[in-house]
C-alpha cells in the first residue's frame, strides 16, 4: 500500500473518539499492567509492569493521557502508549483499538473510584486565598531556618503567606490572578483541591539578572539566604513539573530577555538530576545565550533547605 493510501485509510479513522472513550486504565490491565494503590491518587492512576514500565495515567479534557516514570518522552494518549511500546504505524493502532472497542471487551474497573478527572477551580482558589495572610512570625518556617526578616524583605514580602491552620500557604498565579496554593506545615504538604500548577515566584527587581529555578519555594528561600544574591529571581517548580509547566519556563525566559545566567537549584539526588536533565532539555529549545549551570548541594541526598539548618542558619 502507497503512503498516501495509508494516510486515506487513517484518516478514516475517529482517533479523537478512540483517545477519549478507551480508558487506559483498563487498557493497561488489558496488558497486564497492574495498579499501585499507594502511589495512586483521586487525579492519577499508577500502573506497573514486571517491574520494567511504571505509567502515571489521568485525564485531561475528557482524553486519557499518560507519562511513565522512567522516561521523559515517553507520555501522551493511548496512541502514543501503544506506539512507544510496539512501534506500529497509527493507521495500525487505530484499527486494533477498534476492533478492541468493538469486542466489547470487560474488564472490572478497580480503578475508577481512584480516578477523577482533574478541574481547576480558580473562584473556590481566590476565596480562600482571601482568608490568607503574610506569613510573619511562622512557627514552621522558622523550624526549616526561615526568618522573619526574610520573610519581610523586599524580595519575598507577600510572596509567602498562611492559612487560618497556621500552614504556610504559597501561592501560583497564572495570567496576574491566584490559581493556585501550596500549603506546608508540620503536618501538612499538598496542593489545594481546585488548585492550577504553574511556578510559585519570589518578587523582581529592576537590576536582577540571574533567574533561579528551585525545586520547591523553600529551596529557593534557603538558597537565597545561603548564598545572599541581590540579582536573582526564584522561581520553584513546586515538586516534578508538567509539559505545562515546562512551557511556562520557557515562555519565562523568552519574556525575561535581560537574564544572563539561569542557575538550577536542584537537589543533590534522583529526582534532582532527573529535573535538571529535563530543564536543560528545555532551556536549550529556547532563544537564550547566558550562562546556564546547576548548583546543587554538594552531599549526596541533601536539598538547600539542608545545607541551611547544616549552616546553623
Amino acid at each position: 500500500m502507497t503512503h498516501m493510501g495509508v494516510l486515506i485509510m487513517a484518516s478514516s479513522l475517529d482517533f479523537k473518539s478512540l483517545k477519549q472513550n478507551i480508558d487506559l486504565t483498563q487498557y493497561a490491565a488489558y496488558l497486564g499492567y497492574q495498579i499501585d494503590k499507594k502511589k495512586s491518587t483521586r487525579t492519577s492512576v499508577a500502573m506497573h509492569k514486571d517491574k520494567s514500565d511504571k505509567i502515571i495515567i489521568s485525564k485531561s479534557n475528557g482524553t486519557w493521557i499518560y507519562f511513565s516514570v522512567y522516561d521523559d518522552s515517553d507520555n501522551g494518549t493511548i496512541l502514543d502508549f501503544i506506539k512507544n511500546r510496539t512501534g506500529r504505524s497509527i493507521y495500525q493502532i487505530g484499527r486494533e483499538l477498534e476492533s478492541w472497542l468493538g469486542q466489547g471487551v470487560e474488564i472490572s474497573n478497580q480503578y475508577e473510584p481512584y480516578l477523577k478527572e482533574k478541574s481547576f477551580e480558580p473562584q473556590r482558589i481566590q476565596r480562600l486565598f482571601n482568608y490568607c495572610k503574610p506569613a510573619y512570625n511562622h512557627a514552621y518556617l522558622h523550624s526549616r531556618g526561615i526568618t522573619n526578616e526574610t520573610l519581610r524583605s523586599p524580595r519575598f514580602i507577600n510572596r509567602v503567606f498562611q492559612d487560618q491552620f497556621k500552614n504556610a500557604v504559597f501561592p501560583h498565579f497564572s495570567k496576574g490572578k491566584i490559581c493556585g496554593l501550596e500549603l506546608k506545615g508540620e503536618n501538612t504538604d499538598l496542593f489545594v483541591r481546585g488548585s492550577e500548577k504553574t511556578l510559585w515566584r519570589s518578587n523582581r527587581m529592576m537590576d536582577d539578572d540571574t533567574l533561579i529555578i528551585a525545586e520547591t519555594p523553600i529551596d529557593a528561600i534557603s538558597y537565597h539566604l545561603i548564598h545572599g544574591l541581590k540579582s536573582g529571581f526564584y522561581t520553584a517548580t513546586c515538586g516534578g513539573f508538567s509539559s505545562k509547566q515546562g512551557l511556562i519556563i520557557q515562555n519565562l525566559l523568552t519574556e525575561l530577555d535581560w537574564v544572563k545566567s539561569v542557575i538550577l537549584a536542584t537537589d543533590n539526588d534522583k529526582g534532582g538530576d532527573k529535573i535538571t536533565t529535563r530543564l536543560e532539555r528545555l532551556i536549550s529549545n529556547v532563544e537564550y545565550s547566558g550562562e546556564l549551570r546547576r548548583h546543587s548541594p554538594t552531599k549526596r541526598g541533601c536539598d538547600w533547605n539542608d545545607v541551611l539548618n547544616q549552616l546553623g542558619h
